[in-house]
């Protein structure tokens, strides 16, 4: 018998790089060596939340990407109907979505600041992942309605400017997701980012 996502863990992973995940802040020679690249769930081991593990076979976490959240919604409903024709139980395996996200105080803000970094492309930027430009608890009702709709299982999300957004997610994002009894952070995470080179 299956659930619904509701009664079900939700996971968040934040997928790190050297300053983020905009191009306008892609390393050059010059700031060699960077931090490297790194996907982190910031739930793995919080109570009742397995970590999700990226390399089992058959596969047990399915990292997607689409342009909006009816599109993910098919995705993962698809994904599931995968695993039940192939014998297996939909449930065992994690459908979680990309978000690239930038965040400020305010969301005038955060579209400033993504304004400013557009301005330093040669040409429009591009992207087949779905975005979140404005503020923490925006960010926070938008996870929520994705366990509502059953759109994913969880979300990796991806900051476009590493600096101004990461502390907002470990800090603000992680804590209202624990108040309103949506997701719960793992013990350690400091201790974790710190030995990857990155801290919140």
């Amino acid at each position: 018998m299956t659930t619904t996502l509701l009664t079900r863990p939700l996971h968040i992973a934040v997928e790190l790089t050297e300053r983020g995940h905009h191009p306008a802040l892609r390393p050059s020679v010059e700031r060699l060596p960077v931090r490297p690249n790194r996907w982190i769930e910031l739930t793995a081991g919080a109570p009742g939340v397995e970590p999700l593990d990226l390399t089992a076979y058959p596969d047990a976490v399915r990292r997607v990407r689409a342009t909006d959240l009816r599109e993910a919604q098919k995705l993962r409903a698809r994904i599931r109907a995968e695993a039940e024709s192939a014998g297996r139980n939909p449930d065992s395996v994690s459908v979680v979505l990309d978000i690239e996200t930038l965040l400020a105080a305010d969301a005038s803000a955060a579209l400033r600041r993504l304004g400013e970094l557009d301005s330093l492309l040669s040409e429009p930027r591009r992207t087949d992942s779905v975005p979140y430009i404005g503020t923490a608890e925006g960010l926070v009702g938008l996870i929520g309605d994705l366990r509502l709709a059953e759109v994913a299982d969880g979300v990796t999300l991806r900051p476009l400017e590493l600096d101004n957004t990461l502390p907002l997610i470990l800090g603000e994002v992680m804590a209202e997701l624990s108040a309103r009894g949506l997701s719960y952070p793992a013990e350690g995470l400091d201790e974790l980012l710190s030995a990857s080179g990155f801290s919140g």
